[in-house]
């Protein structure tokens, strides 16, 4: 093979070609890094809402998030959020970004953040073990506080229904994703198969990572949150199956600790809603998630999650 390639390049193209692998191969690495490195701190720059907002006199407020995506997609979609609270408080708060879901709690208890956006299922679990609360919940394109988790194939897959994955290829998100836990503790029971039913099982860090694994054809099922494939034919997906609706995701802080942060937040955000006229404006560079508005949480909310998940352990 090696001296067809000689023979069909001279020395010059052969090193043009080195380069421009080379050159590709490290691009792919420092950009699959970046894309999955969702450690440490990030340093809010850009989506500054006002000059209030970067008023350098206000307190730092830290918020924390779970690792449900990567690290660029959750600053592009949860810091304007933040720039906005910012501007209409007298705090000045920033992201703080975790290593995983439990990560997130952590930070929360040792008090290195002062609130966070958690899944409920990891969620309910920190309210067991830590008498953690929410206070926030968003609202979806109904403005309701609810969501769902699906069950998704490609498109043109043959596979019609639940009862056709067994013997497939499995693509899921973190193991402390209620999407994960719905399927393998509550759907896959009712029709009598078990997580040894499948050829494989992949987890990986992040929903996106799930889709895109779906989407290239090396999983053959995946399960995410219902509104990041909401045009699911458009990506080249098909959902199959959906949870019942439980409730979206809350913010959630330690009790009696900051309650004049929380209640700020909590005065901010609940304004953002339907019947508020510059919501479209305001919520624009917004996280999907968010831009329909947020009303008070409380833990009785979070009761279903205890039921389908069986009991959090």
């Amino acid at each position: 093979m090696f001296k067809i390639i000689d023979k069909m390049f001279s020395r010059q193209a052969k090193i043009r070609l080195f380069i421009l692998l080379l050159t590709s191969v490290v691009f792919t690495v420092v950009f699959y890094n970046y894309v999955l490195d969702i450690s440490g701190e990030v340093y809010r720059h850009t989506h500054v809402s006002n000059k209030n907002a970067v008023d350098s006199s206000k307190p730092v407020v830290y918020i924390g998030v779970i690792s449900r995506y990567p690290p660029n997609i959750i600053f592009r979609g949860y810091q304007p959020l933040l720039d906005y609270i910012s501007s209409k408080t007298p705090y000045l708060f920033e992201l703080k970004l975790s290593s995983d879901y439990q990560d997130a709690v952590n930070m929360l208890i040792k008090g290195e953040v002062t609130a966070a956006f958690l899944g409920s299922y990891v969620y309910v679990r920190a309210n067991r073990e830590h008498g953690i609360i929410p206070f926030l919940k968003p609202l979806n394109e109904n403005f309701r506080p609810y969501s769902r988790s699906v069950i998704f194939v490609r498109q043109n897959s043959h596979i019609s229904s639940v009862s056709m994955i067994k013997g497939k290829r499995l693509a899921l998100p973190s193991k402390e994703s209620f999407s994960v836990n719905w399927l393998l503790k509550y759907e896959l029971p009712k029709l009598r198969m078990s997580e040894d039913d499948f050829v494989a099982i992949d987890y990986f860090p992040h929903h996106q990572s799930v889709i895109y694994s779906v989407l290239k054809g090396y999983s053959d099922v995946g399960v995410t949150r219902e509104y990041l494939i909401k045009n699911a034919s458009q990506k080249g997906l098909r959902i199959i199956a959906y949870s019942d609706p439980i409730p979206t995701s809350p913010l959630v802080a330690v009790p009696g600790k900051s309650d004049s942060v929380v209640n700020a937040i909590k005065s901010a955000l609940l304004v953002i809603n339907k019947n508020n006229p510059d919501r479209l404006q305001i919520t624009k560079d917004w996280d999907y998630e968010f831009v329909f508005g947020f009303e008070s949480a409380s833990d009785s909310d979070y009761k279903v999650i205890r039921n389908i998940s069986g009991r959090v352990k």
